[in-house]
């Protein structure tokens, strides 16, 4: 999984997500938890990857359908967690490039789920 995520989205992400990883014992241990596809996506927004990129790579590895990364998408961005901008692309719609809010973007990910509470 961290593979694919590196070789599809980037080195940045796939190096936040080893480090929420080397403290999933913490945060199993807090009282709220944040679910993988919201991570996935506060990741995304803290590196400003595409909507659709992070979507495609996680339905191709099996998180979650691009539906759902949708739906979480819209309750972070209802939260006031991220934000989001049009980026044009040649054929089709635009594509939605995710953007950490200030409080997203200077959270510890050692804590990220302290810090940040599931909108969902």
């Amino acid at each position: 999984m961290k593979q694919t995520l590196q070789e599809e989205i980037g080195d940045d992400i796939a190096a936040d997500l080893d480090e929420v990883l080397a403290h999933a014992e913490k945060i199993a241990n807090s009282n709220e938890y944040l679910s993988i596809v919201e991570i996935m996506l506060i990741l995304a927004a803290r590196n400003e990857v595409l909507l659709y990129d992070i979507s495609k790579w996680g339905e191709h590895t099996g998180i979650a359908s691009k539906a759902t990364f949708s739906r979480v998408k819209s309750a972070l961005e209802d939260a006031g967690l991220i934000e989001t901008e049009k980026v044009p692309v040649d054929i089709g719609r635009p594509r939605l490039r995710l953007i950490a809010t200030d409080e997203l973007a200077t959270a510890d990910l050692k804590t990220l789920s302290t810090e940040i509470r599931s909108p969902l």
